[in-house]
């Protein structure tokens, strides 16, 4: 058993909003870790959760509203953390967007190329934005036959 040992990593999920062509970034609240980074909802996979319900949980906790898991897409080390972070594409198909104030000091919708100028982020972050989405199916098929709108 590796709990409870210093190789023991820590899982947790990202979830990346997608309404048309913006996601959704919170900026971590002053009581939680990272506090003043810009970052998608994330949180730690509570035992016995699977990563899809720990996708759930998360964003209604932080920021008010339903999604639908769609799958995962990346996963990565947790920037100056124990933890393996799983990101996770997810559509949202109800309530409305309330953050929850002791753990998201703001929440906004962003385009994807906007992430890389907000300021405090991860750089892991910055490289799914930049790299990840842009090539996942998934978000080419949001952003196809849309490049003449304004």
């Amino acid at each position: 058993m590796h709990k409870g040992s210093a190789t023991h990593r820590g899982k947790a999920v990202v979830t990346v909003i997608m309404s048309d062509q913006r996601i959704l970034v919170i900026l971590r609240g002053d009581k939680v870790p990272a506090a003043g980074y810009w970052t998608p909802p994330a949180g730690k996979i509570e035992p016995g959760e699977d990563q899809p319900a720990a996708v759930i949980r998360e964003t209604r906790e932080e920021v008010g509203l339903t999604v639908q898991p769609i799958r995962c897409v990346w996963q990565c080390p947790a920037h100056g953390a124990n933890y393996d972070l799983y990101w996770w594409l997810a559509n949202p198909i109800a309530g409305n967007l309330k953050v929850a104030d002791d753990e998201v000091a703001a929440a906004r919708w962003i385009y994807p190329n906007e992430f890389a100028n907000l300021e405090r982020t991860f750089p892991e972050a910055r490289d799914f934005f930049a790299d990840i989405l842009p090539a996942l199916p998934e978000w080419q098929g949001r952003v196809e036959g849309r490049d003449n709108e304004s």
